[in-house]
């Protein structure tokens, strides 16, 4: 259920092979099959209006086309909206954008050296279509069966109550079946994307990492091959020319000389155990998603409550010290590079950003970040406040609001993530946290912290589950109850 508003640029790894208009093959199979396959090992079966299939009763979702209409978007990123909002239909807005999601430069001095690399995170956006996911059976077979998209999407609408229907704008891509530069895209789109096709697609094997051929192919060692690659058949056998993905070949030889049996699995028969945490199921991700949310507002709300009386007194400290603000809200970046104020008790006096200059040289930190030890701009409050940590009991507001979650990667604004561009978008793509591993683990240690920093965060966003979120709850208590010794990490 798609609609096209826009031509979209083609990628980089389109344009060399655009001048050629036929359908590509990769292991006999057509890029509507690979994108079906795809879904499949999502656990989302793609429904076509108009062509007769079987309803797979192993999907946890449908996906709604039109007759040979393919689309990419990233199903994880809503796990938790489905959960919350227990909609029957989910209409989404595709939002074509150019290549990626923001807008990259280098920015230089006067003689020409690199200062920093900036990012904005505001997309570029070259078209948008519609697409619906369902999780009902009955919905999915109205769709199949209605002959034109209009009186489909009319028969679908009289099913389903307007409050159990649900908006969602997300980044994504439509394209049509049939016209091979557009398949290309498709193709480029799903290997970037897919680091485990084997999950729903049967006879092919990862030959090196990242790299997947036919199952049992000869090849030519010590070949230069770097991952994600797919190989088309005959490509494993070819000579020792270097080929680096990300990239996809297609078959080089003709059907009767392909070697093996290579066919999509139902979902019923998708190897789970594979697929990464992010789209392991949806069942899984949508109970963490639940559980963490839940957890979140709880234990945000009854902290808060419990809180109350310690938030006047220190309201009044501030303010018989220094006056007001009470609150200091500084911006920064949340889940997907969104801007957001992220809410502090002051600690500093009011003009402590206007001497922050002439203290650059005290700063034992490296990287973008600034500490400073018996830091004069703090006030004396604002010490014991940062002594006991209850500088950020505000934060707790920012929880509530879906700003942040209790556990996460450090919340750092867009200047400082400017200085790890290879890492920044693992780090943002989960909500940043009050406290997480860094928090816990850091040393201050000279010349460490930055790394320390970044290390921290990306194993949180690799490892992240409801049991290490409550592991990190607790030995925050912990550390806060006690107290660190003096040469602990900070």
């Amino acid at each position: 259920m798609i609609q096209h508003s826009q031509t979209s640029l083609i990628g980089p790894a389109t344009a060399a092979r655009e001048s050629s208009t036929a359908s590509p093959i990769i292991w006999g199979l057509t890029p509507r099959d690979l994108h079906d396959a795809f879904w499949n090992a999502r656990g989302v079966q793609c429904v076509r209006r108009g062509e007769s299939a079987p309803l797979q009763r192993a999907a946890e979702l449908f996906l709604l086309l039109e007759p040979g209409q393919m689309v990419i978007f990233n199903v994880a990123q809503l796990s938790e909206r489905l959960t919350w909002r227990n909609a029957l239909l989910t209409r989404l807005r595709l939002v074509d954008e150019q290549a990626r999601s923001y807008r990259e430069r280098v920015v230089v001095d006067e003689r020409g050296l690199v200062q920093r690399i900036e990012r904005h995170y505001r997309p570029e956006v070259r078209g948008s279509w519609r697409a619906v996911l369902t999780s009902s059976r009955r919905i999915a077979g109205i769709w199949m069966a209605a002959p034109s998209r209009r009186e489909g999407w009319v028969r679908v609408r009289r099913s389903v109550a307007w409050s159990r229907v649900d908006h969602f704008k997300c980044p994504g891509i439509a394209r049509l079946e049939g016209d091979g530069a557009q398949e290309r895209h498709v193709l480029d789109a799903i290997v970037q994307r897919w680091s485990t096709p084997a999950q729903s697609i049967e006879g092919i094997e990862e030959w090196q990492p990242g790299v997947w051929r036919v199952a049992g192919e000869p090849s030519v060692e010590d070949a230069v091959r770097v991952g994600p690659l797919w190989l088309g058949h005959g490509w494993a056998m070819a000579d020792r020319q270097c080929l680096v993905g990300p990239r996809w070949l297609p078959d080089r030889v003709p059907p009767g000389d392909r070697r093996g049996a290579v066919k999509i699995r139902a979902i019923s028969q998708v190897e789970l155990a594979d697929v990464p945490r992010a789209v392991s199921g949806r069942a899984a991700g949508l109970t963490y998603a639940f559980v963490k949310r839940t957890l979140d507002v709880a234990l945000s709300a009854a902290a808060l409550v419990v809180l109350l009386p310690l938030i006047v007194l220190i309201a009044m400290l501030i303010v018989l010290e220094d006056g007001l603000p009470i609150v200091f809200g500084h911006t920064r970046q949340g889940r997907g590079g969104r801007p957001f104020r992220c809410l502090k008790f002051r600690t500093m006096h009011r003009h402590a950003e206007q001497i922050a200059r002439e203290l650059e040289a005290y700063n034992v930190c490296d990287g973008p970040q600034v500490y400073i030890r018996d830091d004069p701009r703090v006030t004396r409050v604002g010490r014991w406040l940062r002594k006991t940590h209850l500088d950020e009991v505000p934060q707790f507001f920012n929880v509530l609001f879906g700003h942040m979650s209790l556990v996460g990667p450090r919340p750092s604004p867009d200047d400082e993530n400017q200085y790890c561009p290879a890492w920044r978008d693992t780090r943002l793509s989960v909500r940043p946290g009050i406290t997480g591993l860094w928090q816990l683990n850091r040393t201050r240690g000279p010349g460490e912290d930055f790394q320390e920093w970044i290390k921290y965060d990306i194993e949180y966003v690799q490892r992240a589950s409801t049991w290490l979120d409550l592991n990190i709850m607790v030995k925050t208590a912990w550390i806060i109850l006690r107290g660190r010794p003096e040469h602990a990490p900070q």
